[in-house]
């Protein structure tokens, strides 16, 4: 799977972004430069080789064509204990924020990002709940797990915002760029862990999460820095904690998708189109809809439905022995004592034999149980041309 090889251009591509941001950070000069560059020229080195990383995973997503769209999440401590950290830093991040713009024009702004804080956080924890059980139903609750991806796109209107008011050639944007590589890389991962179905997710996370890994790391790793060498505020601090803290949580996520991830050939997705008592055996291997290989024929149908709806007559089977009935004695039996009727019961005439007529009786519900059942089979069969018509239109 081509997809995996973006750890190549990954690695050296993270520890530079790192070691760019770092720089800016404790070599400065006395003229606040490095070797006559400053510290905002770093920072766009970092952002350029985050967006070569970008553009060599979306190559490597275009060799790929065996990447399953699917995948079933495993037990990962290390994922579910960063995606409770990051829950608790998102909240604190968000209530630092208000707390910093309570004179600012954009605090309703911020007043929404905290709410959807708060949501995320939910969803962050039960996302942390399939990470370490390796247990991730299908229910209601999947919708929780895109609130973190929503709580991304509200903190990253909110620096666009912001960034409106400053030249970009004079201001940092590497914030902008966290929160944008943040909501891409979110949402996907999200689709694969609620099982929620998608064009490739699993691929989706490669492409978008690698990079908001670099970006979290890198620039995580400066806010600290200033805070420890430059005395930046606190609010520094927990912005810094947060991005270390996703960027952990995405990095041990997708290591995971790395051993883990299948193939298309190795995942079946069934549909069966059968009644509601009934199952389809469905064989093959493909990432769309897969049919069994041995279409039911019509006298398949015919036998089913032979077999679920037997032949009864008076109260036994078909293939039972039907027991002789003999005519029942009344008033003009010819045997009777008494016969005052000249031989007749209920127009039978006492000379007719009582087999015949026992046995023309039988063969009159029998005639009408056959009639019923045929015209159940052809119900069935009607349905089975349909459902044959259906399915040629599929493929």
């Amino acid at each position: 799977m081509k997809i995996k090889l973006s750890w190549i251009p990954f690695i050296p591509a993270a520890l530079a972004m790192v070691a760019l941001r770092l720089l800016s950070v404790f070599s400065n000069d006395d003229t606040g430069t490095i070797s006559g560059m400053n510290a905002l020229l770093f920072s766009y080195l970092a952002v350029g080789v985050a967006l070569v990383l970008f553009v060599l995973c979306i190559f490597f997503n275009i060799l790929d064509k065996k990447t399953a769209p699917v995948y079933e999440s495993k037990r990962n401590v290390p994922a579910g204990v960063f995606s409770v950290l990051s829950a608790a830093f998102a909240l604190a991040y968000s209530v630092m924020t208000i707390l910093t713009r309570k004179d600012s024009e954009y605090l309703l702004m911020s007043i929404i990002c905290a709410f959807l804080a708060i949501l995320a956080a939910i969803g962050l924890v039960f996302m942390a709940r399939t990470h370490f059980t390796g247990f991730a139903p299908v229910s209601n609750i999947a919708f929780l797990y895109i609130f973190p991806t929503l709580w991304a796109v509200s903190e990253l209107i909110s620096c666009f915002l912001e960034a409106t008011k400053l030249s970009v050639s004079a201001s940092d944007m590497s914030l902008l760029f966290c929160f944008i590589f943040l909501t891409l890389s979110l949402f996907p991962q999200a689709m694969v862990i609620s099982k929620i179905p998608g064009r490739n997710p699993v691929k989706a996370t490669f492409i978008y999460g690698l990079p908001s890994v670099a970006f979290g790391l890198s620039y995580g790793a400066f806010l600290i820095a200033r805070v420890i060498f430059d005395s930046a505020d606190g609010m520094a601090l927990i912005a810094g904690v947060m991005f270390i803290s996703f960027a952990l949580y995405q990095l041990f996520y997708i290591i995971e998708l790395t051993r883990g991830a299948l193939k298309k050939d190795d995942v079946q997705i069934v549909d069966a189109f059968t009644d509601d008592d009934d199952t389809a055996d469905n064989s093959g291997k493909s990432d769309e809809l897969v049919f069994s290989d041995e279409e039911k024929k019509d006298e398949d149908y015919a036998q089913n439905a032979t077999a679920d709806t037997d032949d009864f007559i008076m109260g036994y089977e078909a293939d039972d022995d039907v027991p002789n009935i003999s005519t029942p004695k009344g008033i003009g039996d010819k045997n009777s004592e008494d016969d005052i009727t000249g031989g007749f019961f209920f127009g039978v005439g006492a000379d007719d034999d009582d087999d015949d007529s026992s046995h023309s009786i039988l063969e009159i519900r029998r005639q009408k149980k056959e009639e019923k059942l045929m015209g159940e089979i052809d119900k069935l069969l009607a349905e089975l041309d349909e459902q044959q018509q259906e399915l040629n239109d599929k493929k």
